[in-house]
């Protein structure tokens, strides 16, 4: 029984063959006296990523295909699919509620705006819609990717041991992206980013329409921002964790029996587990 994790595992190896082949080519390359360039050093690293790393992940990867048994590559590709399956349903209620909500909104506050008689109104309106189609389109771009990872994973081939091994490596790599997705919840970019347009929202309403407006689009723009943000499911980082872990690993349950033993002055009773 092995604990590693393939994808992780051969991306350090191809790291670590990269900067090998890094340093001999640059050494070799030298003359003595010399000192390679800068740019020398980047074309070694290009040539290193493009011809070297490839075949050393395939050759880590065939090693550890040979030594991970039937049993062990059923329980993991077995864990993988309960668990992504199991990220799928909020996913799914966070992707397509807030791109609804978006795109109600865009629609609502765009035609508003068009039937607007204050100039105020129509200012206030059109920032809305600019930053709800904004929105949308981040949700439409850059879609939830546990929303398909479950589908995505029982649509791959596994009825060979290699298709079955490929077949993992491709449902860690899913665990990994949805986990890396997962933890920018908490990634200070992405609440600068959101603070940072609901502000420039509402200086442009407060320098083509009413301020108290601005101070409105703004707050509000941004709880409905941060709302998203920290609504977005975050199990995808336990998931990974407990695969990390061997979670995966079945887990024998314990038998426990018991019965009486009468004695001469005394009832006896055995438990055993």
């Amino acid at each position: 029984m092995t604990s590693t994790c393939f994808v992780h595992g051969c991306r350090e190896i191809e790291a670590q063959h990269v900067m090998q082949q890094l340093t001999r080519t640059s050494h070799s390359s030298t003359r003595p006296g010399e000192k390679s360039g800068p740019g020398w050093l980047l074309v070694s690293l290009i040539l290193a990523l493009f011809f070297g790393a490839p075949y050393t992940c395939a050759a880590q990867a065939d090693r550890l295909s040979a030594e991970i048994s039937n049993a062990e590559l059923e329980q993991r590709l077995k864990f993988i699919e309960t668990r992504l399956a199991g990220q799928t349903p909020d996913a799914r209620y966070w992707q397509y509620g807030w791109t609804g909500f978006h795109a109600v909104s865009a629609a609502a506050q765009g035609v508003l705006a068009l039937d607007a008689n204050d100039s105020d109104d129509e200012v206030n309106y059109l920032v809305g819609a600019v930053k709800s189609t904004g929105a949308l389109a981040q949700m439409l771009i850059m879609p939830l990717p546990a929303v398909q990872s479950a589908a995505r994973f029982q649509g791959l081939p596994a009825q060979s041991r290699e298709e079955r091994f490929q077949k993992l490596m491709q449902g860690e790599a899913l665990l990994h992206e949805n986990a890396g997705r997962a933890v920018t919840r908490s990634s200070w970019k992405r609440h600068l980013i959101g603070i940072g347009v609901n502000l420039f929202g509402g200086v442009a309403i407060a320098a083509f329409g009413d301020s108290s407006d601005a101070v409105t689009s703004t707050l509000l723009g941004i709880a409905v921002s941060e709302a998203s943000i920290w609504t977005e499911p975050s199990r995808a980082v336990n998931d990974l964790n407990d695969y990390q872990n061997n979670k995966w690993m079945a887990r024998k349950t314990s038998e426990v029996s018991w019965h009486v033993v009468p004695l001469a002055r005394r009832v006896e009773v055995n438990i055993r587990f």
